[in-house]
């Protein structure tokens, strides 16, 4: 099985993806804005068991499939993206505003710069690829209709909050990365959360030249304006609280 690998905008199944996952996304958001009120509990509670099946589609893949191994080292959902895709599942039956915050904070960024510069850490066999889509679509279009639906919004200062658990997090995950790869080495690698090399991928606010742990800094400071700009977002076109 091939490790990381990069797709670029030159491939058609690039522009597959995006533009499936983004139609996708959108009627999916129709969907549910179509749904009656009395029946919103029971949809977002289908959606949470969905979520929750989409996150099991990989590791039993990998389990029937010889070619598609799980690796502690990549398999694991403990990048932002995987982690995220867990937590909106969760929170389809939780409903806990801070889970909500948290994901459509950081499942925005995180999305977006997946598709934007896809770098599939566990090969590009064509369940993979529909997979980065679901997963991807999940964290960035679920927040969204708990937003529209249900009535959620970002408590004051939320940005800044996500921001902090965002770095206790990825600090975690240096201790995470380092205990798998010196204590369980492997064939490749532990990278989760990008905390123990840069991400392979063409991005300007990837430097790789700037060496661990400095290359983190341009991914800080970039964190923190998308965070700013996707508050103002949801701020403005949220609707309403109904009184």
């Amino acid at each position: 099985m091939r490790y990381d690998v990069i797709l670029h905008p030159d491939e058609p199944r690039y522009w597959v993806m995006l533009v499936s996952t983004l139609v996708g996304g959108l009627l999916f958001i129709k969907m549910f804005d179509r749904i009656a009120d009395a029946k919103l509990p029971q949809a977002r509670r289908t959606l949470g068991w969905l979520l929750i099946a989409g996150n099991l589609l990989l590791p039993i893949y990998a389990a029937v499939h010889p070619e598609q191994e799980f690796s502690l080292h990549r398999s694991l959902p403990l990048h932002f993206c995987g982690l995220n895709y867990v937590l909106v599942a969760i929170n389809c039956f939780a409903m806990n505003r801070m889970l909500y915050t948290f994901t459509a904070f950081l499942g925005t960024v995180g999305a977006l710069h997946s598709f934007l510069t896809p770098q599939l850490t566990v090969g590009d066999a064509p369940l993979v690829l529909v997979d980065y889509c679901l997963r991807h679509g999940a964290i960035l279009f679920v927040p969204v209709v708990m937003t529209r639906r249900y009535g959620f919004r970002f408590p004051h200062n939320g940005w800044l909050q996500t921001y902090g658990l965002a770095v206790l997090v990825s600090t975690f995950m240096v201790g995470v990365n380092y205990a798998l790869n010196v204590w369980w080495p492997g064939p490749v690698s532990a990278n989760y959360m990008y905390m123990w090399e840069p991400p392979r991928v063409s991005n300007p606010l990837v430097r790789p030249d700037l060496g661990w742990p400095w290359y983190q800094i341009p991914l800080h400071l970039a964190l923190i304006v998308h965070l700013i700009v996707i508050n103002g977002i949801y701020r403005k076109a949220a609707p309403p609280q109904s009184a």
